[in-house]
Parts: structure tokens; C-alpha cells; sequence
């Protein structure tokens, strides 16, 4: 094929060369390598740009010679060939523009190429988008979605549920990132949750306490499901996360080490849960059914028992108690090992923690400890405080605290 230097007025008067109707005609500028006028045999003339990225010959259009100007195409040849320099692929981010995915499809391709095969929690991530977000953006093309229609979703699903709005984000994040990689979406194709502020979420510290347990554990012995009963006990027994109990066998039970093997787990090891006299004794007292492997038996014949949310309920009307969940009994385990004074290093291996900081976050204490710690803490300052302090510290009476100026001010 010619090269030449290619001038404005080429565009209109190079005429077409080729032996058959399917030969390619391109005449190539000779002041910058790759770029070219490629003319067809019906006129129409085209510039175009060719390059080799990963050992692959492409030839990306840059546009027709009646739209685009010399300089213009050349400058766009430029950024195309620089792109190339830095291993990306030009030619592929415009098809990408030009047959766009539809955000439906994408989500799905989400769940399926990449939730389902690396998260165990797919299943809240494919509920998110089909409830909360694709009815909303349903038919739009995905490189169409902006930070505008994700933030209206964002502020509407937060006003009674801020939690469930911000894990909007965080899939839509992971999906956006991941569709970049999987060559679904342009590379420079900008994240719709860029710039969105996430609401408040506090830290929960629910557990339960010492004077709550009783009420507890008696409206816990009146509990009707007797596979619920037993997980529920287990639960506080071992500090295991319920599904990891509820999906557990007997066969993973060794009754003389007194541990019980968990094979998956959220954080992806394995565990081997050691159980104590108490967990053991209620583990003999949970009734086996023929057929089903499983310690914590469900409804359906050799499946294990799913929800325990309902039970626990119904546990709590009982007792008197409100805002306690599932995880709470978790929490309630993490929280009185450190009471006893237990290490964080201790706790976490207990609870299978790969960070410190989230086993920081189980370690409550009772009002009681919290009290007391502070009264010691109290008569240390006083002590130092020498004996005057301690003098006025007898003196001042009662009546005189309820005739102060301060008690008629209160």
C-alpha cells in the first residue's frame, strides 16, 4: 500500500486502488507511523489507525474524512497509539461503546462470573440489585448509569434502611470494578458511586447481659422447635456463626478430642471449634434422625435447619428482651471472655478472627465492670489528692449537697 505524506486535500482526490472490490486501499501517512486514509471502492474514505497490541494486528476507524480533518484524525491517531503504549486496546473500548451491555445483563453476568464463584454472601448481592436497583434502572445501558441515578436510589433506600443502602454501593462498586477487568465495560468507563457519601452506621454493641440471661435462657427452655432450642444453646456454648453450626455434621463431631471440625468458614479457613463439657452434653442430648447427616435438623428430610430469626423471636417475646439478633449471641460469647479477662489474642482465636481489630469489637463489658473500674480509678486520683481533699470529702453532707445552690438549680 502507498505511504505518502498525507495532506488535506488527499481526503477528497486519492483515488481508489485495489484488483478486486475486497481489497483494503490505505494510503499511510508517512510523518506518523500507524496512521492512515483508507478509501473504498464506492469514495467513501475513512481514517484509520493501526496498531499491534499482545502480538494482534488491529485497524480502528477514527472516523470519516468529511467529518474529521487532517489534524483531527491525526491527533486522535495520536491518543489511540498512546493508549496502545500503555497496553490498552482502543479498537476494543469502542466496540465496547458502540454494542454497550444493558445494566439487566450485566448484573447478571456480575452474579454469575464473579459473586457466585468468590462470595458466599452472592445471594444478598444478587437480592440488592434485583430489589433495590435494577427496577429502577431497568432497559438503561450500563455505560448510560451516572452517580445521579445511583445516588436517588442511595437516598431513597437509606431513609428507613441506611445499612442495606450503603451495601448498594459496595456491590455496585465490586460489579463496575469487575466488569472493567472482564472486558464488559470501558476501562475509563467511570463508577456510578464515585462521589456518593455513605450514611452513619453505628457499631453495634448488643450482647446480652448477666441479668438478662436468666429471662433468657428460661424462655429458651419454652421454645416449641427442638432442633432451634438446641442451636440456640449451641450458639452461646461455642461462639460459632450460625450458619457454620447449622450447616455442621456429625461426622465432623470427634467425641474423644472434644472438638468439632468446620470446614468452611467466612473468613475461608478451616476451624476446628473445641467444645466444652457443656457444649458436649448438649450435643448428646440432641435427638438423631435416620438419614440426616446433620446436627441441627431441618423440615425437609436430610437438609438442615435454615432460619433461625422466627424462633429466636418468639424467644425474646418470652423473656421480655428486644434489639437482639442471631450474630448478638456471637457478640454475647466474644463480650463475656473478655469480662473474664481473657486476652483479645485468646477471643479472636476463639471466635476465628483474622484481625485483632474485630475481635476489639466483641470485647464489652457489663455497666457493673465499667463502674467499679472507674470507682478504683476514682479513689487512686483521690488518694494522690492528699488528705485536705479527703477532709472536705467528709465534711460535705447530704443535706448540705440538697440545700446547695446547685441542688436548687437541678
Amino acid at each position: 500500500m502507498p505511504t505518502l505524506k498525507l495532506r488535506q486535500d488527499h481526503a477528497r482526490s486519492l483515488p481508489y486502488i485495489g484488483s478486486t472490490i475486497k481489497q483494503q486501499c490505505i494510503y499511510w501517512d508517512a510523518s506518523l507511523k500507524g496512521f492512515g486514509l483508507r478509501v473504498y471502492p464506492s469514495q467513501q474514505r475513512v481514517y484509520v489507525c493501526s496498531y499491534r497490541i499482545k502480538r494482534r494486528k488491529r485497524l480502528a476507524l477514527l472516523g470519516r474524512a468529511n467529518v474529521l480533518t487532517l489534524d483531527e484524525a491525526r491527533r486522535k491517531a495520536v491518543t489511540y497509539l498512546g493508549k496502545v503504549a500503555n497496553s490498552e486496546d482502543p479498537k476494543q473500548e469502542r466496540d465496547q461503546l458502540r454494542d454497550p451491555i444493558k445494566f439487566e445483563a450485566l448484573c447478571i453476568a456480575y452474579i454469575e462470573g464473579y459473586a457466585k464463584k468468590k462470595k458466599k454472601t452472592w445471594r444478598d448481592d444478587e437480592s440488592s440489585l434485583k430489589r433495590l436497583v435494577t427496577p429502577k434502572l431497568k432497559g438503561r445501558f450500563a455505560i448510560s448509569v451516572e452517580a445521579a441515578d445511583i445516588e436517588a436510589i442511595h437516598a431513597r433506600v437509606g431513609v428507613d434502611h441506611p445499612y442495606a443502602a450503603n451495601r448498594i454501593l459496595m456491590v455496585l462498586r465490586k460489579m463496575w470494578n469487575w466488569a472493567k477487568v472482564a472486558g464488559l465495560l470501558p476501562k475509563d468507563c467511570p463508577s456510578p458511586v464515585t462521589g456518593i457519601v455513605k450514611f452513619r452506621e453505628r457499631l453495634r454493641r448488643r450482647f446480652i447481659t448477666t441479668a438478662e440471661m436468666p429471662r433468657f435462657l428460661q424462655a429458651l427452655e419454652q421454645e416449641d422447635s427442638e432442633f432451634a432450642r438446641h442451636a440456640i444453646w449451641l450458639l452461646l456454648l461455642t461462639g460459632l456463626r450460625s450458619n457454620e453450626l447449622l450447616k455442621a455434621k456429625w461426622s465432623d463431631v470427634d467425641w474423644d478430642v472434644g472438638t468439632l471440625f468446620i470446614g468452611l468458614t467466612k473468613n475461608g479457613d478451616p476451624l476446628l471449634t473445641p467444645l466444652s463439657d457443656a457444649a458436649i452434653a448438649k450435643l448428646k442430648a440432641i435427638h438423631r434422625i435416620a438419614g440426616n447427616p446433620y446436627i441441627i435438623c431441618g423440615q425437609k428430610p436430610g437438609d438442615h435447619f435454615k432460619a433461625l430469626g422466627p424462633p429466636l423471636r418468639r424467644i425474646l417475646r418470652r423473656a421480655g428482651l428486644e434489639d437482639i439478633r442471631i450474630h448478638d449471641l456471637r457478640r454475647t460469647v466474644g463480650s463475656w471472655l473478655a469480662q473474664a479477662g481473657e486476652s483479645l489474642h485468646l477471643i479472636g482465636n476463639v471466635l476465628n478472627h483474622r484481625d485483632p481489630r474485630t475481635t476489639a469489637g466483641y470485647a464489652y463489658f457489663q455497666t457493673q465492670q465499667r463502674r467499679d473500674a472507674l470507682g478504683s480509678h476514682g479513689d487512686k486520683v483521690l488518694t494522690l489528692a492528699g488528705s485536705q481533699v479527703h477532709l472536705q470529702k467528709k465534711i460535705v453532707s447530704t443535706d448540705t449537697l440538697l440545700t446547695s445552690p446547685l441542688a436548687d438549680r437541678k
